[in-house]
């Protein structure tokens, strides 16, 4: 617990000082304002933030030389992302940018317990892993983890990069219903190298159980999104009753 409250404050900072860097009051080759009143502005420890102004640094954002100051390289590029539209990724990203599949592989496994429990199936029913890494603007950006019930698709004809259209195609339906949580992590070395990100680098994680028209579970996702690409945005929507 200690720990999460821990990464949570850095992704806080993290993400306040790239608005700050972002904004109209600064420009590449300007040099931000000095260390202490950075922490006064942001409302933040001095070793705190000299960890995200570390990060930063490795990552190209800024340049940092003793007696120099810190002096911003790049802006961040960000794209906004509404949690609140079911769909793909692409039907919520659509319209901002080039959303592409760089890579997408389909391996066939048996469902263990705890997946079979999942999406109410038998334990050692035949279920379909599939891997997308999907790039925008040609940046690596997110890595897709799908688990899908095979007996419920025919993918050998319809299963292809966009999963949600995919599943449209065969079921003749939408997905109706989605159970999804959002939580942030950090790249361990494989999605790193998935990502061509450095270990470490914080990611936002979409874990999603979604359903079709008859209840039924049929895909069980995990979408790892380089966080500092994206703005999230949920919007919670109350409907009146009579």
């Amino acid at each position: 617990m200690e720990q999460n409250t821990k990464n949570l404050k850095h992704l806080n900072i993290r993400k306040s000082l790239l608005d700050l860097i972002d904004s109209s009051s600064y420009q590449i080759g300007d040099r931000l304002m000095p260390e202490m009143k950075l922490c006064e502005e942001l409302k933040v420890s001095r070793a705190a933030l000299r960890r995200v102004l570390d990060e930063l640094q490795h990552e190209e954002y800024i340049s940092r030389i003793q007696g120099s100051g810190t002096v911003i390289l790049k802006k961040s590029t960000k794209y906004s992302l509404n949690l609140s539209s079911l769909g793909s990724a692409v039907d919520v990203i659509k319209g901002y940018t080039t959303l592409t599949t760089e890579q997408f592989k389909i391996f066939e496994i048996r469902a263990d317990a705890k997946l079979a429990q999942k999406l109410e199936i038998e334990q050692g029913e035949r279920v379909l892993d599939v891997e997308r890494v999907r790039s925008l603007d040609g940046i690596p950006a997110i890595y897709s983890h799908n688990l899908l019930v095979k007996s419920r698709i025919d993918y050998q004809k319809n299963l292809y990069a966009n999963i949600a259209n995919s599943l449209s195609a065969t079921l003749g339906t939408h997905i109706v219903s989605s159970d999804a949580d959002l939580q942030y992590c950090r790249a361990g070395e494989v999605l790193a190298n998935k990502l061509h990100v450095e270990p470490d680098t914080m990611l936002l994680l979409l874990a999603e159980l979604t359903r079709i028209q008859d209840g039924r579970p049929i895909d069980y996702a995990h979408d790892y999104y380089v966080a500092n690409l994206f703005d999230f945005k949920i919007m919670r929507r109350i409907l009146k009753t009579e």
